[in-house]
């Protein structure tokens, strides 16, 4: 049995694709296709892969992991399971970290290290998802706000834009951290609203269609945004960064250096990524388009000298 973890980021509709894969198990199933979200993961499956020594987490609650793993593992491969996705973008880090540190997922080589290791040789591929890093963060920010996050300052703002670390960077540790595993990037821009298809480059084949669109744990709207129970500060860094009935806390200028560094980096893994990851894009059409489909490339000159719309004559 194979194992693939879909680890996320976060805000590029991990949660979306988790309910896709839970309201197509039954077709999956049929398919020989299993998956672990969140539901099954954050009930204690995962406690110990990660050490935690303020919290008395070490290597023996590591070896006890693994072994409720290495049990459900059985379980599903019983079941006939031949390919099985990990669904868990907190494999990657957590929000709160990356505003802590004011960047992209520091700890994301050594977290993917120990959950591969935790595995035991299963993992045989790993898809992560990106999104540009303007809005990556201020959907963060915006979805953390409501659950206790401050209204970020200017200089809380500045340290972001300036953060030097990039997706590439992150890729380029997880490939570090696992490296007889095949890595697969998509974008939030172009497979968020499409989990099938993003399932389908996954595995080779056609996955089933979702019946229903699915978006789930979207942003916070701004009137729910100015709704919460926020300090006399706060609400005013808030009011001040409304900008065109939507919360936007980065400047023009600074949203055109995410931009461009975004750009950077699909560029390098357009080019290959040194072999580290593939790119996964729908391929571009080979058609010039509607218009061709209904004949209109043949017309032209030959055409309208033979009807002779309008003539000189």
């Amino acid at each position: 049995m194979d194992v693939i973890f879909q680890i996320g980021a976060h805000r590029t509709a991990s949660t979306s694709f988790q309910t896709y894969l839970r309201q197509n198990g039954p077709a999956l199933a049929q398919m020989n296709i299993g998956s672990w979200g969140p539901y099954r993961l954050r009930k204690g499956l995962f406690h110990g892969v990660v050490p935690n020594p303020k919290l008395g987490i070490g290597p023996k609650h590591l070896a006890r992991a693994q072994g409720k793993i290495a049990m459900h593992l059985d379980r599903s491969a019983q079941k006939g399971v031949k390919h099985l996705l990990v669904s868990e973008e907190n494999m990657l880090g957590k929000m709160r970290h990356n505003f802590s540190e004011h960047a992209l997922y520091p700890a994301a080589g050594e977290r993917l290290a120990r959950y591969v290791a935790a595995f035991e040789g299963s993992v045989k591929a790993l898809h992560i998802s990106l999104r540009c890093p303007s809005t990556y963060w201020t959907s963060a920010l915006s979805f953390c706000i409501p659950r206790g996050v401050r209204v970020p300052d200017e200089k809380r703002i500045s340290t972001l834009a300036r953060s030097p670390r990039t997706w590439r960077d992150v890729i380029t540790d997880i490939a570090a951290a696992a490296p007889n595993t095949s890595i697969f990037v998509s974008t939030y821009e172009q497979h968020a609203s499409a989990p099938q298809t993003l399932l389908t480059y996954l595995l080779g084949q056609t996955a089933p269609r979702p019946t229903t669109l699915i978006w789930r744990n979207r942003r916070p709207s701004v009137q729910e945004l100015i709704a919460l129970p926020l300090g006399l500060r706060e609400r005013m860094r808030l009011e001040m960064q409304i900008h065109d009935n939507r919360w936007e806390p980065f400047t023009q200028s600074q949203r055109a250096v995410f931009q461009e560094s975004y750009a950077v980096d699909l560029f390098w893994l357009r080019a290959g990524a040194d072999g580290l990851a593939h790119l996964l894009e729908d391929p571009k059409p080979q058609e010039t388009g509607y218009p061709a489909k209904l004949d209109f490339a043949h017309k032209g000159h030959k055409h309208d000298a033979r009807y002779r719309l309008a003539s000189p004559r």
